[in-house]
């Protein structure tokens, strides 16, 4: 009997130890990867060299780590059972309560355990003092948007009660920004003003940024923002319908793939608007920011309202044009020619993404160059 079970056994570890082989030559089954940011690593070349001083085994011993059949299925299966005996999720991610998702950065940001020093606040006030200067000189508006904060949106759902900081980095730069007369945009407050009388959701449950529905709202404040300003009547948008959902569509469930599990969560229903765009003179504008502005794009907020001309310097390292089109990358100097014509500057920032103050650029712009 014990004999029988035994050759059962070795069967069965046969089977499991070829099937990765079997997989490699054959590809009988069709495999997804995992889903995330990977280094991944590629196969080493052979030479004498690489292989008497061992460089070789080690490029080949990450590779196959890599690049072995079924391995992303055992890690999908190990985060799996990690989340359902254990209620842990495998990433640099915050799993909180009923299952919204947080980034820790934006929890750092909220009770100010990133506040900037002394010195550093110095520097980044002293250049955007010089750069409002220069703007005025040019007759360009700046426009400074703060995206919410999840994190602070959803504080109820944190895993841990969490107390907003006496001094964070977005209380001391509105204040800087107020009192040098620049036109503010907190979309953080103003989003927990409105929050429980919106009819749909403002902030995903399992996404990064805003919704799309609470990015429309955002992208109607924001060019309503710059017709004030310019004290001029732009093309524009209304929304025409809106499409209900239970399904999460564009980036309002971008957290999700990043956990790899196995079953995949229910999301809320959640509302994607139809827009309408009314024709007329468009702005160029110049947007620097972090990843809130991709919505705008998603929209068609920026091909529909925006000059072509503009353009949107991705945290201020990446050139994209009005299309979402990447033109080229970004270097350390702002010039005239970068500035000339735009009727209005526009950052938008989000709170972790504010201890880079502007991205550089008014430490940048403060020192201009004419080329």
């Amino acid at each position: 009997m014990n004999t029988k079970r035994n050759k059962y056994f070795l069967l069965f570890f046969m089977v499991v130890a070829f099937f990765p082989i079997i997989q490699e030559i054959f590809q009988p089954f069709k495999l997804v990867g995992l889903s995330g940011a990977f280094e991944n690593h590629q196969a080493p070349d052979f030479s004498t060299q690489n292989f008497l001083d061992g460089k070789y085994q080690t490029g080949a011993d990450e590779y196959l780590k890599e690049n072995t059949a079924f391995r992303a299925d055992m890690i999908r299966l190990r985060n799996q059972a990690n989340y359902s005996f254990f209620g842990n999720i495998n990433t640099i991610l915050t799993l909180g309560k009923e299952h919204y998702i947080f980034d820790p950065s934006y929890i750092s940001a909220l009770n100010g355990n990133d506040f900037l020093t002394d010195s550093i606040r110095d520097i980044e006030t002293n250049c955007l003092i010089k750069s409002l200067h220069i703007l005025d000189s040019l007759h360009i508006p700046l426009i400074f948007c703060i995206a919410p904060n999840k994190a602070s949106f959803y504080n109820e759902f944190l895993p841990q009660k969490t107390v907003e900081g006496n001094k964070t980095n977005q209380k001391y730069f509105e204040k800087l920004l107020t009192e040098n007369h620049v036109n503010v945009l907190n979309f953080d407050s103003w989003f927990k003003s409105i929050k429980q009388q919106s009819k749909y959701l403002l902030m995903p449950k399992y996404g990064a940024h805003w919704t799309i529905y609470g990015a429309s709202l955002a992208g109607d404040s924001l060019f309503k923002m710059v017709e004030k300003v310019k004290q001029k009547k732009y093309a524009s948008f209304s929304v025409s319908s809106y499409d209900e959902s239970s399904k999460a569509k564009y980036t309002d469930d971008d957290y999700l793939p990043a956990l790899n599990l196995i079953a995949r969560w229910n999301s809320p229903m959640m509302a994607y608007p139809q827009l309408k765009f009314n024709t007329g003179e468009k702005p160029n504008i110049l947007a620097v920011s972090d990843s809130y502005f991709w919505s705008f794009y998603e929209l068609e907020i920026m091909q529909n309202c925006a000059s072509p001309k503009s353009a949107m310097w991705y945290y201020n390292k990446s050139v994209f044009d009005y299309m979402r089109e990447k033109k080229s990358e970004r270097n350390n100097a702002i010039s005239y020619q970068d500035l000339k014509n735009r009727d209005a500057i526009i950052i938008l920032a989000a709170a972790p993404s504010l201890k880079n103050f502007g991205y550089n650029f008014f430490d940048q712009l403060s020192s201009i160059s004419s080329k």
